[in-house]
């Protein structure tokens, strides 16, 4: 087994879908390197990736993933802030690229095929570990449109940098980050 932390244990991470990530941002960047791209695409653009990256790190500080029902942080006013999260940086690039299709496309991925499959594999996954509670916090949370006052139930775990390091968002962070210099770069070239 690998140990974490180590090269070979992040490669055994690597799935399809990082794969497909991959591939798509490569190709948007390929899509948007002969445009001129326009700072009223980009600016948008650029805030709707910083707030879905920022999502993305507020919810992974909560996150304490196999150990205990996340209940707090973005968690309290929706399930799945990481997905909300994932979504919007499709979004906000996709923008900043000037690219309708991929943005099409990466919301029929998420609407048809990635929230779906989320939804079912996880659902019995937390059934199975949190049992009441689960369900309890999944009838009075929704999945993607936040409620507007916090669930009462909620846990009183504090955001920590060191979650979010165990959740490897550091990492996702950095690369949304050199994406976005990349654009940058071209949009200002």
């Amino acid at each position: 087994m690998a140990v974490k932390d180590t090269l070979q244990y992040k490669l055994t991470k690597v799935t399809g879908k990082t794969v497909a990530s991959g591939v798509v941002g490569i190709a948007m960047f390929f899509l948007a390197k002969d445009k001129a791209l326009e700072p009223a695409w980009f600016v948008p653009g650029a805030a709707v990736t910083i707030f879905g990256e920022w999502l993305r790190l507020w919810a992974a500080g909560h996150l304490r993933k196999n150990k205990q029902l996340t209940t707090t942080g973005p968690y309290s006013y929706v399930k799945n802030p990481l997905y909300i999260g994932t979504l919007l940086i499709t979004v906000g690039y996709s923008a900043m690229a000037m690219n309708a299709w991929i943005m099409a496309v990466g919301f029929i991925w998420f609407f048809i095929y990635y929230a779906p499959y989320k939804k079912k594999q996880e659902n019995e996954k937390l059934i199975g570990s949190f049992g009441d509670a689960w369900t309890a916090f999944d009838k009075a949370v929704p999945d993607y449109l936040p409620r507007l006052t916090p669930y009462p139930g909620r846990g009183t775990n504090r955001w920590n940098w060191e979650v979010v390091k165990e959740n490897s968002e550091h990492e996702t962070a950095a690369a949304v980050f050199i994406g976005f210099a990349v654009m940058f770069y071209l949009l200002v070239r």
